[in-house]
């Protein structure tokens, strides 16, 4: 009984395998060697003799001394496998008996035989390959069903072979998908830091994103509509047409037959359903993109970290070796491994203390004990108090810069803060930081003008202002000298004012004070 097509694995039989798995490395290369020569044989004549099959294991590559009496002890056990069939040929002339037993001896490979020669080859041959994703994937898809249809009414002899492309399509559609899945998963368990594997992964990954919107799009509209014109016909009706083209004879082959592409039509189909596998696909790219952006952020924590335990004793090693003493590599020795002997400070018993006082806090009297000591209280496992850590340095250097920075921005803010709207040519004269921050904060403020609001704004941080264009005349320039150099400009009218005080209230209350309106003309 034929197995179903989904339930294959229920039907393996194990002694069609084990001489691929014998123990003995000679033994299963020539049994291999003289099933590929077998295959090979197959498509030349229906059966070949001992001495034809012992050229064509030579010419396939086995190079090791094969006899006769060795290759008829691996044809047998071939033959206890249902993999390989002897012939006689009682019309072969003969010299004797022993000539006869010979000369009338020939093998081929059974029907089993020459599916798992050709299981085992594909997968010896695919297990080394590349990972990889066509770029017209589902245009080859949508083009064998297009066949199918056109075949159907033009040359319904072309069917059976347009059946095998089926096949084909489905079968690149399962390896596409395993290929992208498993560079995902790749991404996701393999080591970030070699910079081969992930770049290799990376590269699949974002080629497939990059195919994704540009290739599966027009071409899925595509591949729909041709199954739904093939819906229509019905894939049994197609099936039928085709079966007269096959080359079958027996009634029950030819049912068979057609059931079987029935069913890979439907497998077909279940690839571009809603819920199949095409469209998960596509969909999982939003997880693609977040898997790769996690591997890139693991591969630069790990680099950053740099915890190659076998680099660092590689280091160690160079520097020992490169010491002109013993001594000097003894010290460096200490010095990686913490080899010091003990050292410890005697220390005063008598500890400046405040000790507890009274504090109020709200309208309730509350008693907090508050003491101060130089060490803490605790001891360390050595016994000795650990002194706290000083910061007192490190918090002056900090008001200082901060001090630094705020002198800074007050002398900037006094340069460009203005008392009302002005053009350009009040800042005549200022120098080079004053100049470059007013004119970054311009730049910024042309290039947000709002004509319906009648301004553009900036904020500059630098100088704790905001400035804010109320006009614009690209008819009229304006000259100004700076520090550096000499400025010509656009008449630009400005409003430069605190940031603490810088509300839409403040600039009205300037534009009124000054009779203009709150925006201008651009």
């Amino acid at each position: 009984m034929k197995p179903a097509p989904r339930q294959w694995w229920r039907h393996v039989d194990a002694d069609a395998w084990r001489n691929f798995a014998e123990p003995d490395a000679l033994a299963r290369e020539r049994k291999a060697a003289v099933l590929a020569a077998l295959e090979e044989l197959s498509t030349r004549a229906p059966m070949s003799t001992a001495p034809e099959i012992i050229k064509q294991v030579r010419e396939i590559g086995f190079r090791d001394p094969l006899t006769e009496l060795d290759l008829r002890k691996a044809l047998d056990h071939l033959t206890d496998s249902d993999l390989v069939e002897p012939f006689r040929d009682y019309a072969a002339m003969s010299s004797g008996y022993d000539a006869v037993i010979r000369r009338q001896e020939a093998w081929a490979l059974t029907q089993l035989g020459r599916g798992v020669v050709a299981a085992v080859r594909v997968a010896t041959m695919d297990a080394g390959r590349a990972l990889q994703l066509p770029a017209r994937l589902l245009d080859g898809v949508e083009r064998t069903l297009r066949d199918l249809l056109d075949h159907r009414t033009a040359d319904p002899g072309l069917l059976p072979t347009a059946f095998g492309d089926v096949r084909s399509r489905i079968d690149e559609l399962q390896r596409v998908t395993a290929d992208f899945y498993a560079a995902l998963a790749q991404i996701v368990q393999s080591d970030v830091t070699d910079d081969a594997l992930f770049g290799d992964n990376r590269d699949r990954v974002v080629e497939a994103l990059r195919q994704f919107p540009r290739e599966y799009g027009l071409a899925l509209r595509r591949v729909d509509q041709a199954l739904a014109d093939l819906a229509n016909i019905g894939p049994r009706g197609l099936a039928e047409a085709a079966v007269a083209h096959a080359g079958l004879i027996d009634a029950e082959d030819q049912q068979e037959w057609i059931e079987e592409r029935v069913r890979l039509l439907d497998d077909l189909a279940a690839w571009f359903a809603p819920e199949g596998s095409v469209n998960r696909l596509i969909s999982s790219a939003t997880g693609a993109v977040h898997t790769l952006l996690i591997a890139i952020d693991r591969r630069y924590t790990a680099m950053r970290r740099g915890s190659d335990l076998g680099a660092d004793f590689r280091e160690l090693a160079y520097s020992l070796h490169s010491q002109p003493t013993p001594e000097a590599a003894r010290s460096v020795y200490n010095a990686a491994f913490g080899n010091w002997p003990s050292h410890h400070v005697l220390v005063s018993n008598d500890e400046d203390v405040a000790h507890a006082t009274m504090a109020r806090a709200g309208e309730s009297s509350r008693v907090v004990e508050l003491t101060l000591r130089e060490h803490e209280r605790h001891g360390s496992a050595a016994g000795r108090p650990k002194k706290l850590a000083d910061t007192s340095v490190e918090r002056t250097e900090a008001l200082a810069r901060a001090s630094h920075i705020a002198r800074i921005r007050k002398n900037l803010a006094s340069k460009l803060i203005t008392k009302g709207e002005v053009d350009l040519s009040h800042f005549s004269g200022l120098d080079h930081e004053a100049a470059a921050v007013l004119l970054s904060a311009v730049e910024v403020a042309i290039q947000t003008f709002d004509h319906e609001a009648g301004y553009g704004q900036a904020q500059a941080e630098r100088a704790g202002v905001v400035l804010r264009v109320t006009h614009i005349d690209l008819g009229e320039t304006v000259t100004i000298d700076l520090a550096e150099g000499r400025l010509t400009g656009p008449l630009i009218r400005m409003i430069v004012l605190p940031a603490s005080a810088a509300s839409d209230a403040d600039f009205s209350d300037i534009s009124e004070t000054l009779g203009l309106a709150s925006g201008g003309a651009a």
